[in-house]
């Protein structure tokens, strides 16, 4: 098997064990790589390559903005959506004007709350530890 090939497999394999947040952040950290691969490709002129990325960006962008429950997550969810929004917008708006510095104000939107998901990851982890250490059984213990 080739590196390329083992490497697909892992993506594979790690997408499929993850948990909703771990996919969250795997977002956005596909979404910021393939921006940036778009930006360079705009750099060469090379605009059908940049096309593609930033059309793959704004697919990833639009699963996330699918995925948002806005009856359980309220006004956090109804503000992920208008953020979502707009970087889409700036996106096509970057692509139509060729504007590299519509790339780069949505790779450090993006970078934000992909550091904001880490915290709440973190946070989890942090609370089940702690609620670990209390009962002497973990949260998914308590849930099997």
């Amino acid at each position: 098997m080739t590196h390329r090939k083992m490497l697909g497999e892992y993506r594979r394999l790690n997408v499929g064990t993850a948990g909703k947040l771990d996919l969250v952040l795997m977002c956005y950290e596909k979404t910021i790589e393939v921006i940036r691969q778009g930006k360079e490709h705009l750099q060469k002129q090379e605009y059908e390559k940049k096309a593609d990325k930033i059309q793959k960006a704004i697919d990833i962008i639009h699963e996330l903005q699918n995925c948002l429950n806005f009856e359980q997550g309220g006004q956090i969810a109804r503000n992920l959506d208008s953020i979502y929004s707009y970087v889409v917008r700036r996106l096509l708006e970057g692509d139509a004007k060729k504007d590299a510095r519509a790339y780069e104000e949505v790779i450090g939107i993006l970078s934000e709350l992909k550091e904001a998901w880490e915290g709440v990851a973190k946070d989890r982890e942090t609370n089940g530890i702690m609620q670990k250490t209390r009962t002497g059984l973990s949260l998914d213990q308590l849930a099997a």
